[in-house]
């Protein structure tokens, strides 16, 4: 994003660029034959048009391009009676307008969007998702929103002649006062742009857009074509490999702390013994090392997205709120968290990371190797719990303005590493069981809906182009419920939370203080009694002043 932001310098830099390019044709005529100018006056002008489109794109995809675009950038007919696996992907493209304004935190009211009653189970929601995210990376961090529109299909055309002329013109002319080098290096440049021509022509093609665009023209066979050709990129439901998210970090705050759980790398094990052990350095100065070399990345696996989408739809019905037995195993955990989460929700994570740890490695003592290595359903919900505590401690190290914290992560860090020990011996004991760890994996999944619900859309929009997150993937579904600070429906950590507000008396000031109906009542008497004294010459003209429709003496 920052790049798209800096559009104009890349825009210098095509002036200046050309600029130069000019100077060096002006030096080369007469030493060049004429055929050769001519075939690089061709490529001179494809070079303008590519760095063009990319200027173009980049400015497209920048934050202020972002914040005042409206639903006309994804304005196209779509087709109508589409069901099943492709209808998920015409709700996709119906939903972009949508999308751009979640993106651009535009707060929208209105509820009752027309997909979203052909959306009718978390499977279907995940699918559009993950095809709005990589829609939405294409618009930002590619050209795709350039070459959707009619210009930059004739320029790319344009280019694209150029090229196939210019490399004519070089084949047709005389290249005997040239070595064989350079002739070879021209000959391997053409092959190379001519790679590059076909394979953006293709991926381009790929579009869900170009989807829509053949099925409106009743292009029936390519349209089944491009699912043929889509179906290992994540567009329909028979793809192979998951795409937003992918893979999830994954840190370990447990084990760097108690120096236990998996092996470490060597060249962190190698530095630990040296530095901690024998010169006496304190563990918390070498965390950094630790941050960049026990950090790991794991496949998300469809358990955890379905996790994350089941929870978010339960959360719309009323009636599921605030029932008293949702947490049989695990509440009186919560209970004693409750404080810590409204204080500092750093602390609380890292508190609830070490219990969970805690929890697993007692599960897995007392259970065969087999089945917590996710062969059975209790080794999935364990493998799928620790992955949701790994990747929230992954988000506090590494991304911690993606959370809603309360204290910068520096100092909490630096405390934990002072009393986590003790920290952990006071730890609340639970049951070892598989209700226990599904109850865990549940509130890790709540806790990262709340944290998506805290997030800005710019964090999330910077974090698609290093492949997005998977937080990013729940921000979006909430967005689409209507969850969210930037959507109607507004998320508290516990019920404890209001409580706290009226012990600190953050009762809400108005600077506004408005008439309410019964004062807007005595006003419009008054003013009724104002014109009837006018009408009978106490107030003349020039005693008063207008403002807007309204005049006051």
């Amino acid at each position: 994003m920052e790049d798209n932001n800096l559009w104009l310098r890349h825009l210098l830099n095509l002036v200046m660029q050309v600029a130069l390019a000019l100077y060096v044709f002006w030096k080369s005529i007469g030493k060049h034959s004429a055929d050769l100018l001519l075939a690089g006056s061709f490529v001179f002008v494809t070079g303008i048009i590519k760095y063009g489109e990319r200027t173009w794109s980049l400015k497209c995809g920048s934050l202020q391009s972002l914040e005042s675009s409206d639903a006309l950038r994804y304005k196209m007919e779509l087709p109508e009676g589409i069901a099943g696996d492709v209808g998920v992907v015409r709700a996709a493209l119906d939903s972009m307008p949508f999308v751009l304004d979640v993106m651009a935190e535009r707060n929208l009211l209105d509820l009752g969007r027309e997909y979203m009653n052909k959306i009718d189970d978390p499977e279907q929601m995940i699918r559009m998702v993950r095809l709005q995210l990589g829609m939405i990376y294409d618009d930002l961090y590619t050209k795709s929103l350039v070459l959707r529109t009619r210009s930059g299909v004739i320029l790319r055309c344009i280019s694209q002649a150029s090229v196939i002329v210019a490399f004519v013109l070089f084949h047709a002319s005389s290249r005997d006062n040239y070595s064989k080098a350079d002739i070879a290096i021209t000959y391997s440049l053409f092959v190379g742009c001519f790679f590059f021509e076909v394979s953006s022509t293709f991926v381009s093609m790929l579009s869900p857009w170009t989807w829509a665009w053949l099925k409106v023209r009743r292009c029936d066979a390519l349209a089944s074509l491009w699912v043929f050709f889509c179906s290992d990129i994540g567009y329909p439901r028979t793809m192979k490999q998951q795409r937003w998210p992918n893979l999830i970090g994954q840190y370990n705050l447990h084990s760097w702390l108690t120096d236990s759980g998996p092996k470490q790398s060597i060249i962190m094990v190698v530095f630990r013994k040296l530095f901690v052990d024998l010169l006496g350095v304190k563990k918390k100065k070498i965390f950094w090392m630790s941050k960049l070399l026990d950090t790991g990345y794991v496949d998300v696996g469809s358990k955890i997205v379905e996790c994350v989408a089941e929870e978010i739809s339960l959360l719309t019905f009323d009636s599921y709120i605030d029932k008293p037995n949702e947490w049989p195993k695990i509440g009186s955990l919560l209970k004693e968290a409750s404080e810590l989460f409204a204080n500092d929700f750093g602390m609380a994570i890292i508190w609830m990371h070490a219990v969970t740890e805690l929890l697993l490695k007692k599960c897995e003592s007392s259970h065969s190797d087999i089945e917590f290595h996710g062969t059975s359903e209790f080794g999935l919900m364990i493998l799928v719990c620790r992955k949701l505590s790994k990747y929230v401690m992954y988000l506090f190290i590494h991304h911690p303005s993606m959370l809603p914290l309360s204290i910068s992560p520096a100092p909490t860090l630096a405390q934990a590493h002072e009393v986590y020990d003790d920290f952990t011996k006071d730890s609340v004991e639970l049951e070892v069981s598989k209700e226990t760890v599904e109850e865990v994996a549940r509130m890790w999944t709540r806790l990262l809906v709340y944290a998506a619900g805290k997030s800005k859309a710019a964090l999330h929009v910077a974090l698609l182009s290093r492949g997005g997150e998977l937080i990013t993937f729940a921000w979006l579904i909430m967005a689409h419920c209507g969850f969210g600070d930037t959507r109607v429906r507004r998320l508290q950590l516990t019920n404890i939370d209001a409580h706290i507000v009226r012990e600190l008396d953050f009762t809400p000031r108005h600077l506004f203080n408005l008439p309410m109906e019964d004062q807007i009542s005595d006003s419009a008497n008054r003013r009724s009694k104002l014109d009837d004294e006018n009408a009978n010459g106490m107030t003349t003209k020039s005693d008063r002043f207008v403002v807007g429709s309204r005049s006051f003496p």
